[in-house]
């Protein structure tokens, strides 16, 4: 755009004073980080049920809570360790919804993540990286970043470490650098970035599209053809008839239109069905607890 870097440096103060930058954040890939499942969980709810939405919030592997339309109320999103984590969630679950006046809900299970927070993942799937609780700790600052720097810009590793120290955890700077190093190289941390308030950016829709595609082509229409559309930026294969689940973010109706207008232009979409997000209730970093 012919911008000098000062320029840019000053329109992106600019944009963090009116809050549409949150903060600097990163974003990591769950399954080295020994998250080995990523669920969606949909529940029929109704309006004097609140405190069911609550108990989900609540549940600190449920990373991601939204209030939508059509059978079911809300969508989470889950993160689970093993089979024993999913229990103990579903268990959870299972507790709310037998209070609940509809006691219904559905899980959808993810078979693989193409793109999230608007990053393409890696196409070869490798095995999880060792993470200890220092790396654990470095991450959750990183992830966490607009509650500790009043700036757009990331923390340096001399900050990272003071904050570390302050939180119990005796490492030197070089130490830090090695280990941001090493999660960048093998994949933990996939891109450095900032958290967006992406309503007052003007992208004030959102939706969650599933798609279906001719069943021997879902890799690559989800690679070459979905994952580099800027609308999407979260998207999954799952076990569904609809095999893909996107969450797309526009400005109105009108551009979802164009959006959906552009997916039917590929002969491989063979069908779309949507759901509006009316409420997002719950957008926090991931996290590994077993509960």
């Amino acid at each position: 755009a012919g911008l000098s870097r000062f320029a840019v440096r000053d329109r992106i103060e600019s944009l963090y004073e009116d809050n549409i930058i949150i903060g600097p954040t990163i974003v990591v890939d769950p399954f080295r980080l020994g998250i080995n499942r990523t669920a969606f969980f949909e529940l029929k709810t109704n309006p004097h049920e609140p405190w069911l939405a609550k108990i989900l919030e609540g549940i600190s592997s449920c990373d991601l809570l939204d209030g939508v339309a059509g059978e079911f109320s809300l969508i989470g999103r889950f993160r689970l360790i093993d089979d024993e984590h999913f229990g103990t969630v579903l268990k959870k679950v299972d507790e709310a919804m037998g209070k609940s006046h509809f006691k219904k809900y559905r899980v959808v299970n993810t078979i693989r993540i193409f793109k999230e927070s608007g990053v393409a993942f890696p196409t070869e799937r490798k095995e999880p990286s060792e993470i200890d609780e220092v790396d654990m700790k470095i991450l959750e600052i990183l992830l966490n970043q607009a509650e500790y720097v009043k700036s757009p810009l990331p923390l340096s590793t001399v900050e990272l470490s003071k904050h570390l120290h302050n939180s119990d955890v005796e490492i030197s700077q070089p130490a830090v650098f090695n280990r941001l190093s090493r999660m960048e190289k093998k994949g933990v941390i996939l891109r450095h970035t900032l958290k967006i308030n992406y309503f007052k950016l003007g992208l004030r829709s959102k939706f969650i599209t599933r798609i279906k595609a001719n069943p021997n082509l879902y890799d690559g229409v989800a690679h070459d053809f979905l994952a580099p559309m800027p609308e999407i930026f979260d998207l999954y294969r799952t076990g569904e008839e609809y095999g893909l689940l996107a969450t797309v973010r526009v400005r109105d109706v009108s551009e979802y239109n164009s959006f959906l207008l552009r997916l039917y232009g590929s002969p491989d979409i063979l069908d779309t069905y949507t759901t509006l997000v009316l409420e997002e209730r719950k957008n926090s970093p991931l996290s590994i607890t077993t509960e």
